[in-house]
């Protein structure tokens, strides 16, 4: 957006419409668990152009020798989309997400729990617990791990069980698994 003369104007315009339309907004927005699944795909043209980008420095990639160093990468260019969680609930498709650099936590969690996928990963998937912190799990070499999309860092074994000790999980969920927990 400029920042000449009434650019401040225009923005408080913008606020005022999404204010207005926000319940509108927010009922053609509103997504099923099952929608948010579909939005994970390691087959996705998108991801298959990322995965490429990101795997330069891995070729050729092979999953048991570079899986580590895929996660690194994956971390990195998540740690380069800026958090931004918007007045509204609103869906930002993954090529935005990268052109604009910029997504809510859900966006990053898709997008990570896609690319970890489509380096091979069978077990990815978001987690989000009870007060609805959302990360993403995978399991490699029979340890679990925890990516948190809005920061990048990384857990690791007893550390992912502390935390879900303090804040139990609700949902799990990728493109072909899903699983509630308690209530």
């Amino acid at each position: 957006m400029e920042n000449g003369p009434g650019s401040e104007a225009k923005m408080k315009i913008y606020e005022l419409i999404i204010s207005r339309y926000k319940e509108l907004i927010e009922q053609n927005e509103h997504k099923s668990v099952s929608e948010l699944r579909e939005r994970i795909s390691p087959y996705n043209e998108f991801i298959r152009k990322l995965n490429e980008r990101l795997s330069e420095d891995l070729k050729p990639y092979e999953y048991e020798r570079d899986f580590e160093r895929a996660v690194r990468n994956c971390i990195n260019y998540i740690k380069g989309i800026e958090n931004v969680e918007p007045p509204v609930s609103f869906w930002i498709d993954f090529e935005t997400m990268d052109k604009l650099k910029a997504g809510d936590a859900t966006d990053q969690a898709l997008l990570l729990a896609s690319l970890l996928r489509s380096f091979g990963s069978p077990t990815a998937k978001v987690l989000i617990t009870k007060s609805r912190k959302i990360y993403v799990g995978y399991e490699w070499r029979g340890e679990q791990h925890m990516i948190n999309p809005e920061s990048g860092s990384l857990l690791s074994g007893e550390d992912v069980q502390k935390a879900f000790a303090e804040d139990p999980l609700a949902y799990a969920f990728s493109d072909f698994y899903f699983e509630t927990y308690g209530d």
